[in-house]
């Protein structure tokens, strides 16, 4: 025999199965059949185990597996019972039912045991008996009906028409009598035209606690090929989908970062290599200058040299006005503050920079004076 070692399925089988076994008799008549079923559907759990991340809902889960085996059993053996109702079966209002099950004669206002109400649902077809339990005792719509059984909503309808029939009628002929205790609170929502909620009411409440004792412990066979997936629960779930939710954060974050051209590490060389001007024609930048260096500036210029000065300051503006641009045009920077000139003493200790030098060319005329 195996078992999953994250599931004690005999305990499991011992705690459940005798209030699944009750649902699933409502369903089939014969209690060795039903129990077959529940077998079977544990089985089926078993083999499935690993669809469950929920251990709260682990009855739930068994009691939706039971209710489906039992309705394909039902289908397996009764095979033309669902077919589509003639459109002369399907009521187009309730006018029927109110007349045969007026207020005067609610059946529910008189108290009936467990074993009362489930005879009165076996003595149902199985296609109205489906229908039935599906709808005021599991709760389910017609609309849902109409999925689970392969039948039209108004099949739904009307099967559950004639099933309300059949267990008024079945109870009153064989249960009631003068000495049958009544209801006082059924007989006042009777009296308030509130008859029809008993329906519901006295399934529900007869049905919830029913339990049959199973005869037999459940047998895994030995072949069974059990899923060992391990068990996900609700808060293990929760810690993986928070921890791969984090990983995916900190990769989009630091994406952003690297590849964000206004982050330091792209922007500090390029602060540092950008020369900064000052409006006396002088470049500061590593704490550096460039010095124009004018040559016999004592010497007496003639006319013709003012446009060599004209040319040599022209082309000092050409390139000060294109540095300007180049600073312009860098990522983004801020401009920082214009730099005072330095001292004398601070000039020395820098590292010299290329050196523009603009010689000027005095040519002297000599003036030869005969005596």
């Amino acid at each position: 025999m195996k078992e999953n070692s994250n599931f004690n399925w005999q305990k499991i089988y011992l705690d459940y199965s005798p209030k699944l076994l009750g649902i699933c008799r409502r369903y089939v008549d014969d209690i060795y059949t039903a129990e077959d079923i529940v077998q079977d559907s544990f089985i089926t759990a078993i083999q499935k185990n690993d669809q469950l991340n929920d251990e709260k809902a682990l009855f739930a889960w068994l009691k939706k597996i039971v209710v489906n085996n039992a309705l394909q059993h039902i289908r397996k053996h009764s095979k033309d019972t669902f077919v589509t109702t003639e459109p002369s079966e399907i009521p187009d209002t309730y006018s029927e039912m109110d007349h045969h099950l007026s207020e005067e004669k609610n059946v529910f206002v008189y108290d009936f045991t467990s074993e009362e109400l489930l005879s009165s649902i076996d003595s149902l077809p199985p296609h109205h008996k489906s229908v039935f339990n599906l709808y005021f005792i599991e709760n389910h719509s017609h609309a849902e009906i109409s999925g689970l059984l392969g039948i039209t909503v108004n099949t739904s309808k009307s099967h559950l028409l004639r099933a309300k029939k059949s267990i008024q009628n079945y109870l009153m002929k064989n249960f009631v009598n003068q000495n049958t205790p009544k209801k006082k609170i059924a007989q006042l929502l009777v009296v308030f035209g509130l008859g029809g909620l008993l329906w519901a009411q006295t399934f529900k409440s007869k049905f919830a606690d029913f339990t049959i004792q199973p005869s037999k412990k459940m047998q895994i066979p030995s072949d069974l090929k059990i899923n060992n997936t391990a068990f996900l629960s609700s808060n293990t779930s929760l810690k993986k989908k928070t921890v791969i939710g984090g990983t995916f954060l900190v990769i989009i974050i630091l994406s952003v970062f690297f590849l964000n051209p206004k982050n330091s590490f792209f922007s500090t060389n390029q602060n540092s290599a950008l020369p900064i001007l000052t409006d006396n024609n002088e470049t500061v930048g590593k704490k550096t200058k460039n010095h124009f260096v004018n040559t016999n500036s004592d010497s007496k210029e003639k006319p013709g040299n003012d446009a060599v000065n004209q040319s040599a300051t022209n082309i000092i503006e050409e390139k000060n006005t294109a540095k300007r641009e180049i600073r312009g045009d860098e990522t983004g920077l801020k401009s920082r503050p214009v730099l005072k000139k330095t001292a004398a003493k601070d000039t020395i200790e820098e590292a010299p920079q290329k050196v523009i030098v603009v010689k000027k060319i005095i040519k002297r005329d000599t003036v030869f004076i005969e005596k």
